[in-house]
């Protein structure tokens, strides 16, 4: 305990040098945070309470977990690089659980001086690096604290093992080095009440220090135990015996005082990578050569005998842990880099902590390159390694192309797509393993051609193709190793981008492209002949994310949550970490994103539609607003309200440039109810139920920052009325000035006035009654009103008919965003365009009734820029509900406007997803999809007789649609954080 408060007096030094790093540019790396680790899990540690877990993983973070709620509650990042820079091997929580020691490679990539073994100690309060300890030159790989020493002892690459004491004030204590001395040791453990250190080693058998007098003890079988190397200790909780175990699968206890056998257990056919001892309970865990069924084995030493066994975790576990004072174990590994907690005596499972993504274990694409499909599932559970086998595709993807836009994943259709290629007319292909490597599948033979992977690329052959048409084959490996070979063997070149093992790989030579998939959970999308990266992309469930090396990205609602960029601050400082979504102002661009795809580079697609390819430098060198909130429960809050409290280091800057806050999909108008210093509070209006409560800061570099908490909210009284009901309605049916730009035709269309009208009219009947009145804004063709007498007569009973306007393009602009300035905090407004819509590169247009064109350029000053609407939307006050029955036709579909309504919160309807036109039915006198809609305003979709609400309209329309469509028109909507509100009266 001493040691990690002593260290904490070195926090103040570390803060203080903190500015002067500031104003150089960093260096950053885009990296996925999906919750979970996504590489190799090194090493766990639990506090001595058990309320701490921490982990550490080859994907170079430490991640602090609540354990009960499979949570991840804090990453702890220090300097990364490529290659090796940054990797952490071993963590050793303080008995408290408050501070971690962290030991890895802590230099340049392809350092030769180093040193490389630094220690460095996090604060997990404030995740601040507090302190580095020097000493250990080489990669750390082992670190362990004994609480009654208070000392740290770390060990690694080098051989040399160091210990620092309290005061920490002087250099380590290295042990004696002895005449047969190791380059590798792998783990490190005190023992017998810390008299004993014990370390395990690669290539010199077990090494034993008496601390009390510094010399060393020699077990009785010394020599024996030199012939493999050691991968596993576990000492026992009272440190009176520990277990042994090689890579041969050979596992014995031994008297921690002396070395001695005390007990030898049957040879296990796998590798035993992780091991707890507890009393009479030995877990050895399988961590390589685990057939596809052995998990965790739990052994009674008194019965030399397996009781237990735990296989709920997939194959390749490498730490585990126990857990303290209770009967159960942690273990840490498995395909999916998952951390498991288990009952140790029945081995059943307890909680699971992990992310939500999955290895990329199979990949195909069309010859074409304008589709892709993937799979997760391990296409050979019972080998270490199978290049040659592909697995299944159950997901796919329509690329973009110059006709159509972006589609959203799905299931895997019936399109033929390329797999890896993985014969050769002229050349037999085998795979073997090369004598001393340690790894299967170290060797390819290409007939009389070896092709041998070692550390510096990639380990083993995980995934190959050869190139149709082309005397190439491209090889994946380990760490991300992609290359390039001629059929002699020589490497021609490299794509550079996967953090972990290369799975999949699918070749499409006419098109240009290359498809990987890997262990880091990403597929990569490549152009075959430069290497360049062109688009990464990350599945998982409804959220997805695509996105260019420059950080321009494509994504789901909520898909830009999930990628980031780490920020280097320097080796003894901890590295800061900033969303996509803090940037999306800047980065969202679904267009750079297509443009890439379609021409190969995504370098030169930043550079046509932004003129730069360096915009995320900038960005970066920018720090996004910091504070936090609470629900401040204990303060006396308004009946209706909660109060919040707003607290952080931006609060000023944020303040200066406003709060956006949202209940659920309500914006509101938080009232200032006091604070102090650093410390804000706010009134904030609630509704009925759970309300999701998220605040929006922003900076003047255009930086996003949302922090959310939950408010639980039971009226006391009847719900009364409350609010207004907006609603403007487009509707645009005549361009005159358009005779022939739509695919040589007039641009007119026959019912968006109807639909608008109509629109109008059905809401004024069934949903103005629920609240205490109705404002109107009309927008539509007069011609076109003035030759549907009887929607004129019912307009006319509510408004004037002159009160209409024309719906061209400075009355739409201006009038819908002074319009959208009225609504408040209880109010609900709702919008419905219908007409005609497309892309200008970047930037989504509707087209006004006066739109027009000069030769084959648009005049935009003709046009209704909807990013000015949009962005009055997302500011307007109350609920929001935008309804889009426009033309989605081929690259008239604008992803990113749709998605900044989800971000805003605004439920959006949609008459037809991308590449899809929205159909019209004379039969019907309207577009389908609004006819749907008002069918189900109307009470088609009232099932219970209570009203329409939100969720059943939302159904009623979809099935609607596609039923009248004959499976031609698919409606797009997206809800999110809302109540099943109502929406209109029941049909009574």
């Amino acid at each position: 305990m001493k040691f990690f408060r002593t260290i904490a007096l070195a926090a103040a030094c570390a803060a203080g040098s903190a500015v002067a790093g500031l104003a150089q540019v960093p260096s950053f790396f885009l990296d996925l945070d999906t919750g979970g680790h996504r590489a190799t899990i090194r090493d766990v540690d639990v506090s001595a309470d058990g309320a701490v877990i921490v982990s550490a993983a080859d994907d170079k973070t430490v991640r602090v977990w609540d354990w009960q709620s499979g949570e991840t509650t804090s990453i702890l990042r220090g300097q990364i690089g490529p290659g090796n820079e940054g990797l952490v091997n071993a963590v050793a929580l303080s008995p408290d659980g408050t501070k971690v020691a962290v030991g890895g490679y802590f230099s340049g990539h392809l350092d030769t001086e180093g040193p490389f073994g630094d220690i460095r100690i996090f604060d997990l309060r404030s995740g601040t690096m507090v302190r580095v300890l020097k000493g250990h030159h080489y990669m750390v790989e082992a670190l362990a604290y004994d609480p009654v020493r208070d000392e740290l002892a770390a060990s690694g690459q080098g051989g040399q093992i160091w210990r620092w004491s309290a005061p920490f004030s002087d250099a380590p204590t290295a042990l004696p080095v002895l005449d047969t001395q190791s380059w590798r040791v792998s783990e490190v453990n005190y023992a017998a009440g810390g008299t004993r250190l014990i370390a395990a080693t690669y290539d010199y058998g077990l090494r034993i220090w008496d601390l009390e007098s510094g010399q060393p003890v020699t077990a009785p079988d010394d020599e024996a135990l030199w012939d493999y190397p050691l991968v596993a200790v576990a000492v026992s909780p009272d440190g009176s015996q520990f277990a042994l175990a090689n890579d041969q699968g050979q596992v014995t206890l031994r008297d921690a005082a002396t070395g001695s056998v005390l007990q030898e257990l049957p040879q296990r056919p796998f590798r035993v990578d992780a091991m707890t001892l507890a009393g009479d309970v030995l877990t050895l865990s399988c961590g390589y050569r685990c057939a596809g069924k052995y998990g965790t084995e739990v052994w009674s030493l008194s019965l030399g005998q397996q009781i237990a066994q735990y296989d709920a975790q997939e194959v390749g576990i490498h730490a585990s842990a126990l857990m303290p004072g209770t009967d159960m174990t942690l273990t840490a590994g498995g395909r999916l880099h998952t951390l498991h907690v288990w009952r140790t005596l029945t081995g059943s499972g307890v909680a699971q902590m992990g992310g939500v993504g999955a290895p990329v274990a199979s990949v195909g694409i069309s010859a074409q390159a304008d589709r892709i499909g993937w799979g997760s599932d391990d296409p050979c559970p019972e080998l270490t390694i199978c290049p040659d086998v592909l697995g299944s595709l159950s997901q796919e993807m329509e690329l973009p192309t110059q006709e159509r836009s972006f589609e959203k994943p799905g299931p895997r259709g019936a399109a033929r797509l390329n797999r890896a290629l993985t014969q050769h007319l002229d050349l037999t292909v085998t795979l073997g393993s090369e004598p001393g490597s340690g790894f299967e599948g170290s060797r390819m033979q290409l007939g009389d051609t070896a092709i041998v992977k070692g550390p510096e690329d990639g380990y083993y052959h995980s995934a190959y193709s050869f190139v149709s048409g082309q005397d190439q084959i491209i090889l994946g490996g380990g760490n991300g190793i992609l290359l390039v070979h001629d059929l002699s063997g020589t490497s021609t070149g490299e794509f550079i981008g996967h953090t972990s093992d290369i799975l999949a790989l699918a070749v499409a030579p006419r098109a240009n492209r290359v498809l990987s998939g890997g262990r880091d959970q990403t597929l990569k999308l490549w152009n075959l002949e430069t290497r360049e990266l062109i688009a990464s992309m990350f599945f998982a469930g409804t959220d997805w994310i695509i996105w260019t090396p420059q950080g321009y990205f494509h994504s789901s609602p909520n898909g830009d949550r999930l990628v980031g960029w780490h920020i280097n601050q320097g080796q003894d400082r901890e590295g800061r970490y900033v969303r996509a979504r803090q940037l999306r102002q800047h980065l969202h661009s679904p267009e750079i994103v297509r443009r890439a795809i379609l021409i190969g580079s995504a370098s030169q697609a930043a550079l046509d539609l932004r003129g730069r390819d360096n915009e995320l430098d900038e960005l970066l060198t920018r720090k996004p607003p910091e504070f936090n909130i609470r629900v401040a429960g204990e303060m006396q809050a308004p009946d209706g309200f909660a109060v919040i409290e707003v607290s952080g280091t931006s609060l000023e800057e944020v303040e200066s440039w406003g709060y956006s806050v949202l209940v659920n999909d309500r914006r509101v108008h938080p009232v200032r109810a006091g604070g102090s210093a650093g410390k804000l509070l706010y009134n904030v209006p609630l509704e009925d139920g759970e309300n999701q409560i998220t605040v929006s800061g922003q900076n003047e570099f255009g930086y996003v920052t949302e922090r959310s908490a939950v408010a639980l909210f039971k009226r006391k009284t009847k719900i009364e009325k409350k609010g207004k009901l907006y609603v403007a309605v487009v509707g645009i049916n005549n361009y005159p000035k358009l005779p022939d730009a739509c695919g040589g035709k007039p641009c007119d269309l026959r019912y968006p006035v109807a639909d608008a009208l109509e629109f109008l009219n059905v809401l004024r009947e069934r949903t103005a009654p629920l609240y205490t009145g109705m404002e109107t804004l009309v927008m539509v063709n007069n011609e076109v009103l003035e030759q549907d007498a009887p929607r004129q007569a019912a307009l006319s009973l509510h408004m004037d008919p002159l009160d209409v306007l024309e719906p061209e393009a400075r009355a739409i602009t201006g009038e819908l965003v002074d319009f959208l300035t009225q609504p408040g905090p209880e109010d609900t407004t709702v919008i419905f365009v219908a007409g005609h819509g497309m892309n200008l590169e970047e930037q989504y247009f509707l087209l006004p009734t006066n739109a027009q064109k000069r030769g084959d350029r648009w005049r935009t000053s003709s046009l209704v820029d909807w990013s000015v609407i949009q962005e009055e939307i997302s500011f307007a006050q109350g609920r929001r509900i935008l309804v889009l029955d426009t033309c989605h036709a081929a690259n008239a579909f604008n992803a990113k406007l749709e998605k900044e309504a989800a971000d805003a919160r605004v439920v959006v309807f949609s008459a037809t997803a991308a590449n899809n036109t929205a159909g019209e039915r004379a039969d019907l006198g309207h577009g389908i999809f609004t006819y749907a809609m008002l069918q189900g305003l109307r009470g088609g979709a009232d099932k219970t007789g209570d009203g329409v609400r939100l969720l059943g309209l939302a159904d009623y329309v979809y099935h609607e649609v596609v039923r009248l469509s004959n499976k031609a028109q698919e409606p797009f909507y997206h809800i999110s954080q809302t109540s099943n509100f109502l929406l209109a009266q029941g049909a009574k």
